[in-house]
């Protein structure tokens, strides 16, 4: 999830907090909690998302450092699918993907399967 403010503000506005419901999670601690990951203050990553996450609410709020001014976003839920029956690995994005490296640099390649059991990929 990315907490966005218009560009105008942006330079001098930062990320006061993120909330999963009425509890705060800190920008500072690069982890809060086994699933919760804060980068770089303006994303908030959910790893390992289980079925009970589809009911919590996220929000942010943005401090504007110019006016002391405060403003919390409206509340986003994930949207999570239970996998009730098992199934063969696939692409959860079909199609063709690009990467590009300079010369001698790292390539990363993203592989992105869905299944029931999950995948265990080597």
């Amino acid at each position: 999830m990315t907490c966005t403010t218009p560009t105008a503000v942006k330079e001098h506005a930062s990320v006061a907090a993120w909330y999963r419901e009425d509890a705060v999670l800190s920008t500072t601690d690069h982890i809060s909690g086994p699933t919760l990951l804060v980068d770089e203050g303006w994303k908030l990553i959910v790893r390992s998302v289980r079925v009970e996450d589809s009911r919590a609410q996220y929000s942010c709020s943005v401090l504007d450092t110019l006016t002391g001014e405060r403003k919390r976003s409206s509340p986003i839920s994930i949207d999570v699918s239970p996998m009730s029956s098992s199934s063969a690995p696939r692409p959860l994005w079909p199609g063709v993907w690009e990467a590009s490296a300079r010369r001698g640099g790292d390539a990363i390649l993203p592989c992105l399967v869905h299944s029931n059991p999950p995948p265990t990929i080597t």
